[in-house]
């Protein structure tokens, strides 16, 4: 069985060209997406300063996206 999709939501951002390019190697060097490495950045950081998410994260199950 598949698993359920999350939802996502756009945001840009803007950065100089120092912080994107370390951004750039930092996936790179995971094998990761840029959004992908974003996040395990964002998630790390916030776990080292006690944050957690205040909002839920929701997932949509692909027959119920499918139908309605």
């Amino acid at each position: 069985m598949a698993r359920p999709k999350l939802k996502t939501e756009t945001t840009t951002l803007k950065m100089t060209p120092e912080v994107r390019d370390l951004w750039e190697q930092c996936a790179e060097r995971e094998y990761r997406s840029l959004t992908s490495m974003f996040e395990v950045m964002v998630r790390e950081h916030a776990k080292k300063l006690g944050i957690a998410p205040k909002v839920e994260t929701k997932s949509v199950h692909p027959r119920k996206a499918a139908a309605g």
